[in-house]
């Protein structure tokens, strides 16, 4: 504007408008006092659309206060600062431009207001281009520096998400500096109590919180609006509450309080307390605060979900202990196994067919122990004798009282394991090596550890704990026995694996893992017909095909219960279906329809036994057969069953077919089933007579 002559002063306003809002700042030269006094008549102005400058009511309030008249004039603004020297005046000029616009003011003119007007106006014509581009620049820079300052904000905050108490406290300081403020408060909504709760505030005494209702206050009003509030005179406000928009012993001047949301509302309020070398909050803070908030509340909602993961993680673990400690094996237990006198030498303890069921039950741990003992991994992987104990008795208690999959089932797995390393020599042939033979054994011991006694896909429907954990994955109970067993792996005392080293102990659990999936026969008809090309051509060597190999003999001894003698595999099935059908049975109470094979009202027990020995067992033991030629003897086996399940079918069609059940414990079956097979081998000995008897009358008479 260049230099004021003697006795003026003159200002530059510059007002940069937001919405329902004008924000001032004023560059000045001359008196200071009247230069406070007119920046302070103004600041509560605003520019219409005909280039004026309207004064509001409390424009006109200061005035009356301060002894001021007001006169208005068409292209400029006079304000008289005395009634009683009335040549002491301001003239005033508006240049409205976008984004920014500027008010001229001069103080107590030598020259007319109309002269003064057009000499501002001739001299805008030039300056105010560069004015407006340094206006610009000096926006831009300063919203670079906020920006900036906001990024660096919200990296800190999100190191803090740990704890909810720090993350708060630390947010309340970002944001006084972000915005030079002297006090920031962050308060957070208890939805349960309906109230505000401000555990972040600097003059709190540790350990407490101070709690408010939402309704009252500067804050209540944010929290009504959803909107953000600028009270440049705190006291001035309506809804001034010093109790919450404030802080104790502290004079509140001014206040600017935002929302902080999330997607399902507004989770707490931002108030920031007496702005910094300036007299209130400008637009630039406001937009700040609204970034700021933005930021914030991710990072408290990522606070309280860290938290509830960590308190879910607790509540696991103390979950766990809980088991482990019903589970928890006396050292009275371990020295009775130990110190076992009993004859623990059964001759088929190797076999292929061997029945479990022949032993007692109480001295099956320590056939379990002398089947490690056998194949030698007790010196190979310094398995000490207390820990093997307490290892077997962990798992052995680890298994529920259930129909099928129990304890004798886990036994008659790890026992299979054991005899196909003894009879199929997979060790010294070169098949496994010794890590892949110790985890086969152990993963058959544990691989149904917790069978509830349903299948994955009644967890699933049912949305249990299980399907909720391990749905996303496949093979919900599969990996839920992982789990178990790993538990039980790192449970102090039973950590057999723990003089491995680091990279053996890896792949020992990952070779765990990979046996127990597989026991999943929808992982296995998933590769069927890739194990049936590898069959076709084994390499010995070949990673992936050891791996098919793996899986295919975890299978093999998972259904290995088909193997045993008949009376074995009458109750096998017998606990099978009894599990089948009590599931069956809780479906239906769901209102669900239980598949045929799980509904005792329909399931035609041989029918169903016939599909399951021809298209699973004699096809697995099949693949087997032919990379271990050893193993084609299963399919003898096999057929003996089939066969006499086909010679029950008679029998168990005579009775509805809701007695299926009790047809097969009947002690009359066997004998009605050897009638049916010697009256369907007299049939087909007629039937071989009669066609040979056909071929020599047909040869006689040719």
């Amino acid at each position: 504007m260049g230099r004021p002559r003697p006795g003026r002063t003159a200002f530059m306003i510059t007002v940069s408008p937001t919405p329902g809002k004008y924000d001032i700042s004023t560059r000045a030269s001359g008196s200071r006092s009247d230069a406070e006094n007119l920046n302070t008549a103004i600041q509560k102005t605003a520019l219409n659309a005909q280039r004026h400058l309207s004064s509001d009511r409390e424009l006109n309030k200061y005035c009356e206060s301060r002894d001021i008249r007001v006169k208005r004039g068409e292209a400029n603004f006079v304000i008289h600062l005395s009634k009683d020297n009335p040549k002491r005046r301001v003239v005033t000029f508006p240049l409205v431009d976008t984004p920014f616009s500027v008010l001229f003011c001069v103080v107590s003119p030598k020259i007319q207001e109309g002269h003064v007007a057009m000499l501002i106006h001739e001299c805008s014509l030039f300056s105010w281009p560069t004015l407006k581009k340094a206006i610009a620049h000096e926006y831009e820079t300063t919203l670079k520096v906020k920006c900036q300052q906001l990024l660096r904000v919200a990296r800190r905050l999100f190191t803090q998400v740990a704890s909810l108490e720090t993350l708060l406290q630390m947010a309340a300081d970002q944001a006084r500096q972000l915005t030079r403020a002297e006090y920031c408060n962050v308060l957070l909504v208890d939805v349960d109590k309906m109230e505000l709760v401000d555990s972040s505030s600097p003059v709190k005494e540790e350990g407490t919180e101070r709690r408010f209702p939402m309704d009252i206050g500067i804050t209540g009003e944010v929290i009504k609006s959803g909107t953000i509030v600028n009270a440049r005179s705190a006291k001035e406000h309506p809804a001034f509450d010093p109790k919450i928009d404030s802080l104790p012993n502290i004079t509140c001047r001014n206040v600017l309080c935002f929302p902080i949301r999330e997607q399902s509302g507004i989770i707490g309020v931002g108030q920031l307390i007496n702005k910094v070398a300036d007299p209130y909050f400008d637009g630039m803070d406001e937009e700040m605060a609204l970034a700021f908030s933005v930021y914030c509340g991710v990072c408290i909602i990522h606070s309280v979900v860290y938290q509830k993961i960590q308190e879910a993680h607790i509540r696991n673990a103390l979950a766990n202990e809980l088991v482990m400690y019903h589970m928890k094996v006396s050292d009275s237990e371990v020295s009775k196994m130990l110190n076992c006198t009993g004859y623990h030498n059964h001759p088929h303890l190797s076999s292929l067919h061997f029945n479990p069921r022949a032993l007692p039950l109480r001295e099956m741990p320590c056939y379990v122990m002398k089947m490690f003992l056998d194949l030698g991994y007790d010196k190979k992987f310094n398995l000490k004798p207390h820990k093997l104990a307490c290892f077997i008795l962990y798992v052995k208690k680890g298994y529920r009282d259930v129909p099928y999959h129990s304890w004798m089932h886990a036994f008659n797995v790890g026992q299979w394991a054991f005899a196909a390393l003894m009879n199929f020599k997979l060790v010294s042939q070169g098949y496994y090596n010794d890590l892949q033979g110790l985890m086969y054994v152990v993963a058959g011991l544990m691989h149904d550890i917790d069978h509830r006694g349903t299948t994955n896909s009644f967890q699933i429907l049912g949305q249990t704990t299980l399907a909720a954990l391990y749905s996303s994955e496949g093979s919900v109970m599969e990996r839920h026995h992982l789990a178990q067993a790993i538990c039980i792996l790192n449970t102090e005392g039973c950590d057999i694996l723990e003089s491995l080293p680091r990279r053996d102990y890896d792949r020992a659990i990952m070779l765990l893992r990979d046996n127990i999936l597989a026991t999943d026969l929808s992982n296995y008809f998933k590769n069927l017909n890739e194990y049936k090309v590898i069959a076709n051509d084994f390499q010995k060597g070949n990673r992936l095909h050891t791996c098919a190999l793996q899986c295919l003999l975890m299978n093999g001894a998972d259904l290995s219960d088909q193997l045993k003698d008949w009376t074995s595999v009458k109750k096998t099935a017998t606990a099978v279906l009894t599990e089948f059908f009590k599931q069956g049975d809780v479906e239906k109470t769901r209102g669900e329809l239980p598949a045929t094979i799980m509904d005792r009202e329909k399931c035609f027990i041989p029918d169903l036994q016939i599909q399951f020995l021809q298209s699973i067992c004699m096809q697995l033991y099949g693949i087997i057969g032919k990379i271990l030629p050893k193993a084609t003897a299963c399919l003898q086996v096999l057929d003996h069953h089939i066969e006499r399940w086909e010679a029950s079918k008679p029998v168990f069609a005579e009775v509805p077919i809701q007695a299926g059940l009790s047809v097969l414990l009947s002690p009359e079956l066997d004998n009605l089933i050897d009638l049916n097979l010697k009256e369907m081998k007299e049939a087909k000995e007629r039937e071989r007579l009669e066609a040979e008897a056909r071929d020599q009358e047909q040869e006689q008479a040719t």
